[in-house]
């Protein structure tokens, strides 16, 4: 009988230690209440929730309860939370979460919060009256508190970068091909207050050219470049083929890689004053070129042009545009090889077709200091310089960067630390 009893004693012990342990209801994710802005969905996470009774959520201030969510939980509970709408007051608050099981015990924890439901305030200090499509463009603000700042162009989105603790910029692109042009700044505070300021700028519509290249009459030569790219012998049967995937896959891959230089732009300034074109050349083609790929007056493939084209005499020397550093020498696919040039701040400039290089990657280079000499490596034709502008790893058209007026309107007062419009 004694056995039976202490049997029986030893297995409510274990029953009680199975429920009041090994599968004991908890909750997860109440680090979200921590920081509650004007509305805010927290998704609270409970584990073995079939063996609590009753989940109580309130938030507490002043001696006053708010009740945001009091029931039976299930797996995932989500409280909204709208403080002002609560009647809650910014400052100092605690968050409870209660959890009922075996109906008498509770298991509680607190957090605390700290509520802000005022949205921080941007001030727009300077951006440009109009831009063009393709072109670029800097806009200023001040916010009144800490804030992640973006600036979003279209479907673009730059960083801003800080002049003092209150005042910053950003540097955009403007899409090649847009019907509409809309800029807009976004500042989100510590406990996620977002503010969306528009920024007036005008879209100053520019037309591209669009050019028609006969491949057939490029051939020859062609068929010794796509063999040497893609490092195995084209063909005349496979001549086509190769050239779109030299045209579509490489040239997509490289551009990736240049996009991907940009963004990586340092948070400084190298470059002053305006950007030099290659000494004694012509432009043989401007940046935003279409050009449709035919063959036998059937279509092939095609790209945009992001750069200008500026020869010269053969193998001639190529300048540095501006102050910077030298982020890349190689050989890059279509562009062959080729010098990309950190200004800072997300600008940056490419070099490409040059025979060799007088720079090795992390010298910074002076405006107008000697870094390569043109050829015709890469998908070239003729001895020229490929010489591109990107910001943030957008092409953007050089000719804005060349023009020295330009840049002291449109970009030099956007970076200045002083807060007057």
């Amino acid at each position: 009988m004694r056995k039976l009893i202490a049997l029986a004693f030893l297995g409510l012990l274990l029953y009680g230690a199975y429920e009041l342990f090994l599968f004991k209801p908890s909750v997860e994710g109440h680090e979200s209440l921590a920081a509650l802005p004007r509305k805010k969905e927290v998704t609270l996470r409970v584990r073995n929730p079939d063996r609590a009774q009753k989940l109580r959520v309130v938030l507490l201030q002043d001696g006053k309860e708010f009740v945001l969510f009091e029931g039976k939980p299930a797996e995932e509970v989500k409280v909204k939370v709208e403080p002002k709408k609560l009647g809650l007051k910014e400052g100092k608050a605690e968050a409870v979460i209660e959890l009922t099981r075996l109906f008498v015990l509770k298991d509680r924890v607190s957090v605390e919060s700290v509520v802000d439901y005022t949205p921080p305030r941007v001030t727009l200090l300077f951006y440009p009256y109009a831009v063009i499509n393709g072109g670029s463009g800097a806009v200023k603000v001040s916010v009144s508190e800490p804030s992640r700042l973006e600036l979003r162009v279209v479907d673009r989105v730059f960083p801003f970068y800080a002049l003092n603790e209150r005042v910053f910029f950003s540097l955009f692109a403007v899409p090649l091909e847009l019907d509409e042009l809309s800029v807009k700044v976004v500042a989100v505070d510590g406990v996620g207050n977002a503010s969306v300021l528009s920024v007036p700028v005008k879209l100053k519509k520019r037309r591209y050219p669009v050019y028609y290249i006969d491949l057939k009459k490029r051939k020859q030569k062609l068929l010794v470049k796509l063999s040497t790219l893609l490092g195995e012998e084209v063909t005349e049967e496979n001549f086509l083929e190769a050239f779109k995937k030299v045209n579509e896959e490489m040239r997509r891959e490289n551009e990736a890689f240049l996009s991907e230089l940009g963004r990586r732009s340092e948070p400084r300034l190298y470059w002053k004053g305006r950007f030099l074109q290659m000494r004694n050349s012509k432009v043989i083609s401007v940046f935003g070129e279409k050009r449709v790929y035919t063959y036998g007056g059937k279509y092939v493939s095609e790209s945009y042009h992001w750069g200008y084209d500026l020869a010269s005499v053969k193998n001639a020397p190529v300048e540095a545009a501006n102050d910077g550093k030298v982020v890349f020498t190689g050989f890059l696919g279509i562009y062959g090889n080729t010098v990309v040039l950190d200004h800072g701040y997300g600008l940056t400039s490419v070099y490409a077709h040059l025979s060799d290089f007088k720079v090795k990657k992390g010298d910074e280079v002076k405006k107008g200091q000697i870094i390569g000499f043109t050829d015709e490596t890469g998908l070239a034709f003729g001895d020229h310089l490929h010489f591109g502008v990107m910001v943030h790893g957008y092409p953007v058209n050089p000719i804005e960067w060349w023009d020295g007026r330009w840049i002291k309107n449109a970009i030099l007062p956007a970076l200045q630390a002083k807060e007057e419009r």
